[in-house]
């Protein structure tokens, strides 16, 4: 009866629901068309605005700035176009003619950024043409950002834009943030006598320059929704490199997305109001189905009642077990099989595979960055792609292997038999593709792209645990290695992990016993060969191993966070050696290299004070070293830090400059005195070009900023003398000195100036 009761109301609720579903997408077709095609219709009325101002220039070529802003006013564009943040005219400029341009650009100051000087090409260097700002004209009441003087703009992500609307002659817009304001620019190219050559060969040699907008993107996009209430809009470009979204509007919850595509790497996304799934989104529908169902039920409740009474507490009772069985072998948020039933099933898979002779492997994987889609997301959108990822592992494997979850974002996959035919790797890199797909997360307004790391055990075992953790050794190889790829397990990584762990113990009680100790390298002063100073370097004097070198296990101290009590150590013992030398007469610099984790905590102000006071070092005489990647992790806390060390007195430098982050903004941002130029760019600078012109580059940039200049890794007379032309202040390496122990530092003392080749007293211990 029931059956029968509620066939006829699910007909009849489907019919209805089927015919208001159908005029609600007709409605967001229309809606998503209409906004696209407004948004169109803009920007074109903005490339036409750009051909307008191309035809200034044609018949005004030599305009003054002025008489350009003047021609603005007289065509109201700010008045007519409220999105228009600024016009912009961009000359290409033959090599031969950079002289007159930048003589031009000299008279014109106030177009460029204060204190830039046209002459200064960014970037620097030769070529056939340039691409250089001749005028800017913003709305009033706007500050605008100005780029350098001698700007090339078609050496930026811009060029290339640029380029192809020379040779097709068609307008562009694309997204621009050059000025440090993300924005739409809209422009034309601009051909002598006003015409469009019909071939490249006669655009490239008629192309005066190129004229165009910097608009509001979300200015743009409120102006098509209007009319549009309930409904948002997103701009969404991706080419290469780039990928920007510009959206207005308030998505409505649960939205229903129209995408349009513009056919030159944009796509319009229109969010109107969901389309509700099924009977249950309509009233109309819905009253039908279950007004139908109340009747039917009401009808056999009676019969029901009396005649399953038994039955249905029996078979309640068989449910509830089954629940409480499922959720004690499943994982609660994915529904997959948890650490013990994966065990149970590798084990049941490893006697198979005995049996029947068939391969068996288990793949470990691990969400590579899982932890910042919590923090930045929340966990909720964690949670969601935890359930995703589950959902396309399932898909990505036969009916016949097993996906889990052991906790966190840590997946298991176990394939045997004939899904190993074509090799583990093959079902690895299947695995690795279904994640490449970008996820859908609320919260997010972009998808989101995801990785993961996989270590993979093959072949039989002893215990299901034995495979269980090869692969997880295997995971953190395929970590270690970069990320987003697969790694087989080898007997080799099982060595490994258990020095790892050894060498983490014995470091462990290595400070407390003194097993630590210093050496110091010299550095030599270029133009007058006098010894300038020493850096402190750390040495493990084992038991065992004898002399440990840093790179075998300072990542050991860093991993486990030892490095904070033994550079606190560092820093105090290098500063009573310093301040014993300075007390015997020998007044030269002492430095010492600061780690990312010292740097990121407040106590190394403290640890500094301390060393200093407790030593009587002078501040000035203390160098703190570090490299540009610890400088930019966590850049405004850096900054307040560093300029609560330059309070001490001490000297700040990075090492190993020109590898990193560098760049004259952060330069400027950081309260930097010296940059050490790393050995990469020393030992190429006699044989190669690129490297020597690197390192003119980086000491005319110290020479600039006030900072002083050393090299490392001199090993060569050729490269000092090398060095010595670029004005290099200071050098460090083999060719002067290896780092040596305090006693032969002594020695090395008393026969200063360094002289060339000079490695100090032979000694067991003073390899670097």
């Amino acid at each position: 009866m029931v059956a029968l009761g509620a066939l006829g109301s699910v007909l009849g609720s489907h019919s209805v629901a089927r015919d208001d579903a159908q005029r609600s997408r007709q409605t967001a077709a229309t809606t998503a068309v209409q906004v696209s095609s407004t948004f169109q219709t803009a920007i074109q009325h903005l490339q036409d605005l750009s051909a307008s101002a191309g035809a200034f220039f044609i018949g005004n070529e030599h305009a003054t700035e002025a008489q350009f802003a003047t021609w603005v006013r007289d065509v109201r564009a700010f008045e007519r176009y409220p999105e228009i943040q600024s016009i912009t005219e961009v000359s290409l400029v033959p090599l031969s003619q950079l002289s007159a341009f930048q003589a031009r650009a000299v008279a014109n100051p106030s177009l460029y950024q204060a204190g830039s000087d046209p002459h200064v090409l960014v970037p620097p260097g030769n070529r056939p043409f340039y691409c250089l700002l001749s005028y800017d004209v913003g709305r009033r009441g706007i500050v605008q950002a100005r780029l350098p003087a001698g700007f090339d703009i078609c050496k930026t992500y811009l060029g290339p834009d640029l380029l192809t609307t020379r040779d097709t002659g068609e307008a562009v817009y694309t997204p621009e943030s050059l000025a440090g304001v993300s924005a739409l620019a809209v422009g034309a190219p601009i051909y002598r006598a006003g015409t469009n050559p019909t071939s490249i060969a006669d655009r490239r040699a008629s192309l005066i320059g190129w004229t165009g907008t910097q608009i509001l993107p979300g200015a743009v996009l409120s102006m098509s929704l209007e009319g549009h209430s309930g409904t948002s809009v997103a701009m969404h470009y991706q080419s290469g490199t780039t990928d920007v979204t510009f959206q207005a509007g308030q998505r409505p919850k649960g939205a229903a997305l129209t995408t349009v595509d513009l056919h030159n790497g944009w796509h319009v996304r229109v969010y109107t109001a969901a389309i509700p799934n099924g009977v249950f989104g309509y009233s109309n529908s819905l009253a039908i189905l279950l007004g139908g169902i109340i009747v039917s039920l009401l009808l056999a409740l009676l019969t029901y009642v009396l005649g399953t009474s038994r039955s249905s507490a029996v078979q309640l009772v068989h449910q509830r077990t089954d629940q409480l069985q499922h959720q004690a072998l499943h994982d609660s948020l994915t529904g997959l099989p948890n650490r013990a039933l994966i065990l149970d099933r590798i084990g049941q898979m490893l006697a198979r595979g005995r049996r029947q002779h068939t391969p068996v492997a288990a793949l470990f994987l691990d969400l590579d960055n899982f932890k910042d889609i919590n923090d930045t997301l929340g966990h909720r959108a964690g949670d969601q792609l935890l359930i995703e990822v589950g959902n396309r592992l399932g898909g990505a494997i036969r009916d016949s292997d097993t996906v889990g979850r052991l906790g966190g974002d840590e997946f298991v996959v176990l394939a045997e038999g004939v899904s190993l035919d074509a090799g583990v790797q093959v079902v690895a890199d299947r695995i690795l593709d279904v994640l490449a797909t970008p996820f859908d997360l609320a919260g997010s307004d972009v998808p989101l792209m995801v990785t993961a790391s996989i270590g993979i055990a093959e072949g039989d075992r002893a215990t299901p645990e034995a495979l269980l953790q090869d692969a997880d050794i295997a995971m953190y190889q395929a970590k270690a290695a970069g990320k987003q790829r697969a790694v087989r397990f080898l007997p080799s990584m099982q060595e490994a992990v258990d020095r790892s762990r050894r060498l983490e113990v014995d470091l462990s009680s290595a400070l407390e016993i003194g097993q630590f100790f210093l050496m110091y390298q010299p550095t030599i002063d270029l133009q007058t060969g006098d010894f300038s100073g020493v850096e402190a370097l750390l040495r493990w004097r084992h038991p065992e191993r004898g002399v440990v070198q840093p790179n075998d296990f300072i990542p050991a101290l860093e991993s486990s966070g030892l490095i904070i009590p033994v550079g606190a150590w560092v820093l105090a013992e290098a500063c009573e050696q310093g301040a014993t030398w300075h007390r015997r007469g020998f007044v030269f610099a002492v430095s010492v290299n600061i780690s990312l984790k010292q740097l990121e905590r407040d106590q190394i102000v403290e640890d500094v004070r301390v060393a200093l006071s407790r030593s009587g070092l002078e501040p000035g005489s203390l160098i703190l070293e570090l490299t540009e990647t610890a400088l930019m992790h966590d850049s405004v806390g850096t900054v307040a830090r560093l300029l609560s060390l330059k309070s001490l007195g001490v000297r700040i430098a990075i090492d190993d400059f020109g590898t990193g982050y560098s760049s004259l903004a952060y330069l400027r941002q950081f309260p930097i005195d010296i940059l050490k130029i790393d050995r990469t760019f020393v030992s190429g600078i006699a044989d190669s070009n690129e490297s020597a012109a690197l390192v003119h580059t980086l000491v005319q940039l110290g020479k600039v900023l006030g900072l002083e200049t050393i090299a490392e890794g001199v090993e060569t007379d050729d490269q000092r003398s090398r060095l010595e032309v670029e004005r290099v202040d200071t050098g460090q390496g083999f060719l002067f000195a290896r780092p040596l122990e305090v006693d032969d530092i002594d020695l090395l003392l008393g026969e200063s100036p360094i002289r060339p080749g000079w490695a100090g007293p032979a000694h067991p211990t003073q390899m670097g």
